[in-house]
């Protein structure tokens, strides 16, 4: 469960239909909620106020770059990787729609993954498979909420850390099954450590479903609350904050 992204979540997909391809593993279908749950205006109005007219500007030229590249060349959006590997896609509004539920449940499913999922998952959806894991691109409990490796630079930290976890009501609270840990390098900006931290997390994540298919997933380990912090979406001062320490956003 995802959101159509041409920018991070298609990152994730390539690496990891790529990589489970090779694993005793099989994706039914990839379901798509909206972007951020908001209408395109609200979204466009988001990042234009976060990139500010230059950076928005640059920004739709890498989408209607990754747009060409879908029909022409290399695909980069969720849907288009999907038709490639032939698994099928699913719209869905409401993740917690009592007529989709029952699909989950009907359909015999081993693990619901989310991957930036836009929706909060209610406790009918929770229990509609077996294992219902996310995909988190930070350390947690430190790093809960939005955009979790913007924050991670702008505390000036080496590296930032994918978690997996299972989900449970409260949001980034479930037990820890896995982390892994992407160096920051001096010249990247905000958008290169996403993009990195997806393609990483799509080759770690399809490895972990192989070892659950195999009989050898990971004890989760309990999160101490204690620490956590959350975060929502970064303001324009953020972004201005992140700049002046010589960090880019794009």
């Amino acid at each position: 469960m995802t959101q159509s992204d041409p920018f991070f979540t298609g990152r994730f997909f390539e690496s990891f239909l790529r990589e489970i391809a090779r694993r005793p593993v099989q994706v039914v279908e990839i379901v798509l909620l909206p972007n951020f749950n908001e209408s395109m205006p609200a979204l466009v109005r988001r990042f234009y106020r976060f990139y500010g007219p230059i950076g928005f500007a640059r920004l739709i030229g890498r989408y209607l770059s990754s747009r060409l590249s879908d029909r022409f060349g290399s695909p980069r959006s969720v849907e288009a990787l999907a038709r490639r590997h032939g698994v099928p896609i699913r719209q869905v509004e409401d993740v917690n729609d009592e007529a989709f539920v029952r699909t989950i449940g009907e359909g015999g499913l081993d693990v619901l993954l989310s991957v930036a999922a836009s929706q909060i998952f209610r406790p009918p959806v929770l229990a509609a498979a077996p294992h219902v894991l996310n995909v988190h691109s930070g350390r947690l409990p430190a790093y809960r909420g939005m955009m979790p490796t913007f924050w991670a630079l702008l505390n000036g930290e080496p590296e930032v850390v994918i978690t997996v976890h299972e989900m449970v009501p409260e949001l980034d609270a479930g037990a820890v099954l896995a982390e892994f840990t992407v160096p920051v390098e001096p010249e990247d900006s905000a958008f290169d450590v996403s993009a990195r931290a997806k393609e990483v997390a799509g080759v770690e994540v399809a490895r972990l479903l192989a070892a659950l298919a195999e009989g050898s997933l990971p004890a989760g380990r309990p999160l101490d609350m204690s620490e956590q912090r959350y975060y929502r979406f970064p303001s324009k001062q953020d972004a201005k904050r992140l700049r002046s320490l010589g960090r880019k956003l794009l």
